[in-house]
């Protein structure tokens, strides 16, 4: 934790120094990486001086508030789609949008079940994803389905979720016994009754964060950035679920 703290102490050597006793962000982050943030956030406001509130929910939903004005300083998005709209449409500080995780898709199943893909072909009970309309991994769990050649199959069967949080607490309570979450959230629980599903399966869950442009307090939104994008919590965030990305995001 020494290195995450001096990282965090160098993000925020540019800060103006009257931003730091009276600091609140407002984050919007995707409902399956609130887990992981929660974990890395006491650090932040602990060093930086500045509490957090998040907001999270489907990426898809997140983007249309902040694209409404929804008072949202940094924005954690599941996917890069909806970053980068909000950048076309001038919505982000400029240079601000960059990857910062990369999301593995997981199989909740029975602890008897194989990790296979024989065990959804066979499968004929319900099957929860998170709405594809609105979450990116429901988008990668209707690409893993199509993949394999069961979407057309599979459709009367599944219970759609709002997004990958809501698809686990289903999951969680007992509405399903076979569905696809976030590998990060079967970690942060402790579960081990999943299946991480190749990646060849479903396109690269890219992750991306930007700063937006009606925020308030946009140096210490972008502070909390430069420390989600510091080396030390990428590494972290390997260990709570989360992929490698080549390239110059992680």
């Amino acid at each position: 934790m020494g290195l995450i703290r001096a990282l965090l102490l160098a993000c925020l050597a540019f800060v103006p120094v009257a931003q730091a006793t009276d600091c609140q962000l407002r984050v919007a982050a995707a409902a399956s990486f609130r887990p992981a943030l929660e974990a890395l956030l006491p650090e932040f406001e602990a060093t930086a001086q500045c509490k957090v509130q998040i907001n999270s929910g489907s990426s898809g939903v997140l983007y249309q508030q902040a694209l409404h004005g929804a008072p949202f300083d940094l924005f954690l998005s599941a996917d890069r789609e909806r970053p980068e709209l909000l950048e076309r449409q001038d919505k982000i500080v400029p240079g601000s949008r960059r990857t910062y995780a990369l999301g593995l898709l997981a199989l909740w199943l029975p602890d008897s079940a194989e990790k296979t893909s024989e065990t959804i072909r066979g499968w004929s009970d319900t099957i929860v994803i998170a709405d594809p309309k609105v979450a990116p991994f429901g988008v990668a769990a209707r690409q893993v389905l199509q993949s394999l050649g069961l979407w057309d199959g599979k459709r009367a069967q599944l219970a759609r979720a709002h997004n990958a949080g809501q698809a686990y607490l289903m999951l969680d309570a007992g509405h399903g016994q076979l569905g696809f979450v976030a590998a990060s959230q079967m970690v942060a629980a402790g579960r081990d009754n999943y299946w991480l599903l190749p990646q060849d399966l479903y396109q690269p869950i890219e992750q991306q964060l930007v700063v937006l442009r009606q925020s308030r307090n946009a140096d210490r939104a972008q502070a909390l950035a430069d420390y989600l994008l510091s080396g030390a919590v990428r590494a972290r965030l390997a260990e709570l679920g989360y992929g490698r990305a080549a390239g110059e995001g992680l």
